[in-house]
């Protein structure tokens, strides 16, 4: 089975801070400042008819009806008494508090809309009860507010209560229709606001329902613009919605036709590590796709190659890892895999795949293993002297995707025009260790074994795998093509059987009679199941690894007697498969008549 590019879409998630707003503490003395205020001048009205105004000059308190005065004045007593004395993070809103923020909300007076505002910001702060639709209704009136103190204080609540509540949050807040609000504020003049806003975007965005919606209200366009803003933090919550955005097609589609590929490839020349992670995985999210592939390598004459290169010596391993995955993504594309390589890239990958471990480990391995695919990249990967680090990662690495990866770059490059360099490096002593290792992983194991095929097409390997750690390596690979639970791993061993078989012919030297007689039982069975299966290249490698096998003695001399085999070659010859194994059938059928009349 022929190695082929891997690629996919990374589900890294963004995450938001709030660190541009005020602290707790500023919010609550804000808030209380306000509530006081209020009621002082509710106290001056009620008792002289006058109020104090911001100057210290008193005005008339006429323009309230009385009425009015008192149920605003009640509200602003009842939520300045529970903020200071009876909140708790396990506090409850009830329905008179809950009266009290709708009459604070709905009011006239826009010092009492802050108050709503501030008021929801700190119930977003320590409340872990579910929001309900009532508790949200007043909220989706302040979102809408003109007031940049409403908007400031009502964005950092919302994003409160999708970061540190429920899950049911979110739900509760698209029900009650907080997106359209929400790209509304995204073209808000204050860096809070949409700073905030871009959080709340990145929060909400974690259901396929959910992107789908938000890119549906048309945020796109605000986002990729606030990507460019001049504040890193809005750059950084901005980038980082677009990345949640990435992780379905239909969106990616809909970004890439707004124009944010340019954008995303100018946010990877940023200086701030968060702000490149998340646009280089945004991009790598991108590059699944081979259309996107071919603009992205585009803009700036290749630039985002050139800057995913630079990004490969970040001191960030996150940064690190998702520029290695977006190269690799991109080196789907033959053209690309020679570009990547072109740009210097050789150097600080092989250092990172000697220095990382885990995720980085795995994502520089899998870049390289695209980059190998290329016969022209082959004598430079070869010339950076990376094949003993693979060798090494293989054997210690206790990441199995990091093995795999590392077992698959060296089987392309044995695959082409360099397998003498590679043998030179041990590393079919490498690949033996790692197929008679009981704990090896599955994944590891099918790279492993197509490695040890591609081996065993060189003649002067043939005969060393087949002596190899004393005929245990012969033995794993016979037990492995009879009983593994993996095709993959069962046709990569009949491959290699089939290639040493061929020591026989080349060499004209039996396999040794104690290796031949521990496996005969083994080797008959695998010849039976792949010979009667309905995969046509198993009856294929079957067929032909019996044909190399009939030149040795020990091996005849069993076969002969085996009248089921030879029933099921019959049928083979006389079945609908394809002209080439019908004549591998006959071919097997001329060379036992041979046999028996030369015997």
């Amino acid at each position: 089975m022929s190695p082929r590019p891997v690629a996919s879409v990374s589900y890294e998630t963004a995450t938001v801070s709030t660190e541009h707003v005020h602290d707790k503490a500023n919010f609550i003395d804000e808030l209380l400042v306000i509530l006081r205020r209020i009621v002082d001048g509710f106290i001056c009205i009620v008792t002289c008819g006058c109020c104090e105004g911001p100057n210290g000059a008193f005005r008339s308190g006429d323009i309230y009806e009385t009425e009015l005065m008192e149920g605003e004045r009640q509200a602003v007593h009842n939520l300045l008494h529970y903020i200071e004395f009876e909140m708790t993070d396990n506090s409850m809103i009830n329905d008179e508090r809950l009266r009290a923020l709708c009459i604070l909300t709905y009011s006239d007076n826009s010092e009492l809309q802050r108050s709503a505002a501030l008021c929801y910001v700190e119930f977003s702060q320590r409340m872990r009860a579910p929001l309900t639709a009532v508790l949200v209704e007043p909220l989706m009136v302040l979102i809408r507010s003109g007031d940049l103190q409403v908007q400031k204080a009502v964005s950092l609540a919302v994003s409160n209560f999708i970061i540190n509540g429920p899950d049911s949050n979110k739900d509760v807040l698209m029900a009650s229709g907080i997106v359209q609000p929400l790209s509304t504020l995204l073209s808000s003049r204050s860096i809070e606001v949409q700073c905030n806003t871009c959080g709340c975007i990145t929060t909400l965005a974690t259901s396929d329902a959910n992107k789908a919606a938000l890119v549906k209200s048309g945020i796109i366009r605000p986002l990729l613009r606030l990507c460019k803003s001049s504040d890193v933090r809005v750059q950084r919550n901005a980038s980082g919605a677009v990345l949640n955005l990435t992780h379905i097609q239909s969106n990616r589609n809909d970004l890439v036709a707004r124009g944010a590929i340019p954008t995303l490839v100018e946010s990877l020349h940023s200086k701030d590590t968060d702000v490149q992670y998340y646009s280089a995985a945004a991009l790598s999210n991108m590059a699944v796709n081979e259309k996107h592939r071919t603009m992205m390598a585009a803009v700036g004459y290749h630039d985002v190659i050139k800057r995913l290169v630079l990004l490969l010596s970040s001191t960030s391993y996150k940064v690190q890892c998702q520029s290695c995955l977006a190269l690799r993504n991109l080196a789907s594309d033959a053209d690309h895999q020679l570009l990547i390589v072109r740009e210097h890239s050789l150097p600080p990958l092989h250092t990172l795949i000697k220095e990382s471990n885990g995720n980085t480990l795995a994502a520089g391995l899998a870049c390289l293993r695209n980059l190998s695919l290329h016969k022209s990249n082959e004598s430079a990967v070869i010339s950076e002297n990376m094949v003993p680090t693979l060798m090494r990662q293989l054997r210690i690495s206790s990441n199995p995707q990091a093995q795999q990866h590392a077992a698959g770059i060296i089987r392309n490059l044995a695959t082409g025009d360099h397998i003498t360099d590679v043998l030179t490096t041990e590393c079919a002593n490498t690949m033996a260790y790692m197929l008679l290792d009981p704990s090896t992983n599955i994944t590891v194991l099918i790279e492993v074994t197509a490695s040890i095929a591609v081996f065993a097409d060189d003649d002067e390997t043939k005969d060393q795998l087949m002596n190899m750690e004393g005929g245990k390596v012969f033995s794993r690979l016979v037990s492995l093509a009879s009983l593994s639970s993996n095709s993959e791993v069962q046709y990569n061993c009949a491959g290699a059987i089939g290639q040493i078989a061929l020591t026989v012919k080349l060499q004209q030297k039996d396999i040794p009679e104690d290796l031949l007689h521990k496996n005969i039982a083994g080797i008959l069975l695998y010849l039976d199941k792949f010979l009667m299966s309905p995969e046509p290249s198993f009856v294929h490698v079957a067929l032909w690894t019996l044909l190399q096998l009939l030149d040795d003695r020990g091996f005849y001399s069993i076969y002969k007697k085996e009248v089921h085999l030879h029933k099921v070659i019959e049928k083979i010859v006389k079945s609908k498969h394809s002209e080439a194994i019908k004549e591998l059938a006959d071919n097997v059928q001329a060379k036992m008549t041979a046999q028996a009349m030369s015997g």
